[in-house]
């Protein structure tokens, strides 16, 4: 797990200056604090900083083929790389490292750009062909790791964070007002875009090849979900096997690694295969508050851990570190977010990587295997079509109580349209309330664009199945790496430290994709096989438990002992946020939470995000620290 970055002068007849990479990767050093390595010749120049995990003595990049025509950079792990590389050496490769990274450079000698397709692991990896003057950016299958590139048309940036682009005095530093209008429906900006104007991510699945031609993306992982009637017995069997072998595979590692323990079934299910394959006891880590309070689960996890023989750590933390981290936090996220556990999980990252560098998380569960509140209703949607636009929903909608979760699930179900309904279960604002809620010429520049396109992007490969099924294939393709995954990375490779995500195995995925509907929502039964795969190693007193997710206090404490923090930021003379948006708007909503008429945390949260996002990015010279 490293940190890359490079520039391919590809529409121009001039060096890369090797200053400039060296600066770049220079920002980005906590992603590899051990090491660092260039290759700078002519017109390319490839960075990488090392966070030492897999052969820790001859595994350091750039990492060349046997004659020097071909170098990698790479952040991420292949798992597979063993299989690999018995199967290249077969072919007469030689191998100068043990390290997995070599198997992609010789893999793109044997396969040519298919070795995408032949690699099981997280990565962000970018490979120069000297001979062909060619470069190659690639992510993984489900974008658990970020790349980031700017094209100008003859010139070519990329990185595993922005800052390592913005490094260049050269790239413009300018508001997406387009991706603006997306954050404000969804609370986060779906692959390829970014709130920066000319700064993409390959998305999940995809490769960019770049040459005197320009740049092409293609999607290398064009694997539909083929639904096949299964006994229920067969498939808990099969789940349970495919999700060993992840775990297993997942555990590779010439440093000591723990796992990331909530008190949840996922991460637990994860940490009691940990131990089943471990011959030492499971390092486990979990963050908790000093108040209390039914979101407060370190106490589930401590049994969890008491109960699977774990060496747990944890940490609580208060407002005051909240206050403390937020505007840090924008730095290492370099993207607004909706999530209000980010926080959190950079002060567990923060506790885990005081004992170890690599860690085993539960993230990626619930979109695959349709774990959230959200699949309820679609599931629900189907079977009260209608009551779509009819007056009634919107009444429904208007006599509920505070929650903002069940307004907008009400709301969903006036659509008969399924892409409409998918961006009404994610809605963070609705457009139709853009001119209300924003100054005049915002609102009319936003009103113009497209908020369901990144949906329709995903969708559209999958309209022969039930609404469901679709809506899980596009969460898992969209909000999941552009959102939960987005953030686990950044906040854990801000403390150095490897976040792994088993659950997420490619091949685990397409297996649970081929799976009936029933048997990842059976009833009101979310993670239907998973809950029974999970007998095979837990108790049901975990399984059982109610699902609370990474929850935080963020609620009252905007209630409460952050309103003025939070009131200061959005509506100073100074801030982004008076310039766009009405403050009269702004200063009801505020109001309407803090007497708690409404519950607007999602929203509070999202323009604060922006706000000290935009501060940080677009108002402050962005340097190396």
């Amino acid at each position: 797990m490293c940190g890359i970055c490079g520039i391919f002068n590809y529409g121009r007849d001039e060096p890369v200056s090797r200053s400039i990479v060296e600066t770049m990767a220079a920002s980005i050093r906590h992603r590899g604090p051990d090491d660092e390595g260039f290759h700078v010749q002519g017109r390319v120049g490839l960075g990488f900083r090392r966070l030492s995990i897999i052969d820790l003595e001859t595994g350091n990049q750039p990492i060349p083929n046997e004659d020097e025509s071909r170098w990698v950079v790479f952040n991420g792990e292949i798992y597979n790389y063993r299989e690999l590389r018995r199967e290249l050496e077969t072919a007469g490769h030689r191998f100068r490292t043990r390290s997995d990274t070599e198997t992609i450079v010789h893999g793109h000698e044997e396969w040519g750009d298919d070795v995408t397709t032949r690699l099981n692991g997280i990565f962000g990896l970018a490979l120069w062909d000297a001979g062909e003057q060619r470069l190659l950016l690639a992510r993984d299958h489900l974008g658990v790791k970020p790349l980031y590139f700017h094209d100008d048309g003859r010139r070519l940036l990329f990185g595993s964070e922005i800052k390592a682009i913005l490094q260049d005095p050269s790239v413009p530093r300018e508001l997406d007002h387009e991706a603006l209008a997306i954050f404000l429906s969804f609370g986060y900006v779906p692959s390829p875009r970014t709130l920066l104007k000319g700064i993409r991510k390959v998305p999940p699945g995809h490769r960019l090849a770049v040459d005197a031609r320009g740049a092409r993306l293609e999607r290398y992982w064009r694997t539909l979900p083929d639904i096949q009637e299964i006994p229920e017995k067969e498939a808990v069997e099969e789940y349970a096997r495919r999700f060993r072998r992840a775990v297993e595979r997942q555990m590779m590692s010439d440093v000591p690694l723990g796992s990331l323990l909530s008190g949840g079934v996922d991460s637990a299910m994860v940490t009691a295969v940990m131990r089943e394959l471990s011959e030492q006891p499971v390092m486990t880590f979990s963050v908790g508050f000093e108040e209390e309070g039914e979101w407060n689960e370190v106490e589930e996890a401590a049994e969890t851990a008491r109960i699977l023989g774990t060496e747990h750590h944890d940490l609580r933390i208060s407002a005051r570190h909240y206050v403390d981290f937020f505007a840090e936090s924008l730095w290492h996220l370099e993207e607004p977010v909706l999530s209000q556990s980010t926080f959190a999980f950079y002060y567990l990252s923060k506790l885990a990587r005081e004992q170890v560098k690599v860690v085993l998380t539960g993230q990626g569960a619930d979109e695959p295997l349709a774990g959230y509140d959200r699949y309820r209703g679609e599931k629900l949607a189907g079977r009260l079509g209608w009551l779509a636009g009819s007056a009634m929903s919107q009444r429904i909608v208007s006599a509920l109580p505070r929650s903002e979760k069940l307004r907008r699930a009400a709301g969903s179900l006036g659509e008969r349209d399924p892409l409409q309904r998918f961006a009404s279960i994610h809605a963070l604002f609705q457009q139709a309330d853009f001119p209300r809620m924003l100054q005049a010429e915002t609102a009319a520049r936003l009103a113009r664009i497209d908020v369901t396109a990144p949906i329709a992007a995903w969708q559209r490969d999958v309209t022969h199945l039930d609404g469901l099924s679709q809506l899980l294939y596009v969460d898992t393709r969209m909000s999941l790496p552009d959102d939960l995954l987005f953030y686990g990375d950044k906040l854990a490779m801000a403390n150095s430290l490897e976040a792994r995500v088993p659950i997420l195995d490619y091949e685990l995925v397409e297996f649970i994709e081929s799976l009936p509907p029933g048997l990842k929502l059976r009833g009101l039964t979310a993670k239907y096989v998973h809950k029974l795969a999970a007998e095979r190693w837990l108790p049901q007193q975990i399984i059982r438990r109610r699902k609370k997710g990474f929850a935080t206090p963020v609620d009252d404490w905007f209630q409460s002992s952050l309103d003025g923090f939070v009131r200061e930021t959005l509506l100073s003379d100074q801030s982004i946020c008076r310039e766009l948006f009405d403050a009269e708007f702004v200063e009801g909503m505020l109001r309407e939470h803090r007497e708690r008429r409404r519950d607007h945390r999602r929203r509070i949260f999202a323009l604060l995000s922006f706000e000290l996002w935009h501060r940080r990015f677009l108002q402050s010279p962005v340097t190396v620290t």
